[in-house]
């Protein structure tokens, strides 16, 4: 499990009370713990403070959220992005 994938397990118990029936879920579709579209832009928000970074217009995507493994890759790729542009002397 990613600390990445970590995360957003952590953001969904403290921030939105969620409950979890195990320990470390294997994988799930975050959308079933978010109610409306509000909470899904409160999820988005929170998970931009804890990574300290401004996600661009493509984490607004609800499609996203059908797996919590495949929204922390998308994460990490883009963090990643960042850290290389960051390393780029042309940028």
């Amino acid at each position: 499990m990613t600390p990445t994938y970590q995360m957003i397990i952590s953001v969904l118990i403290d921030k939105f009370g969620i409950v979890f029936l195990e320990d470390n879920p294997d994988d799930f579709a975050i959308n079933d713990y978010l109610g409306d579209s509000l909470m899904f832009m409160q999820f988005i928000i929170a998970i931009e403070e804890e990574i300290g970074v401004e996600l661009t217009d493509d984490f607004l995507n609800n499609d996203l959220l059908n797996s919590a493994k495949g929204f922390a890759e998308k994460i990490d790729f883009y963090m990643e992005s960042l850290q290389g542009n960051a390393d780029d002397p042309k940028i």
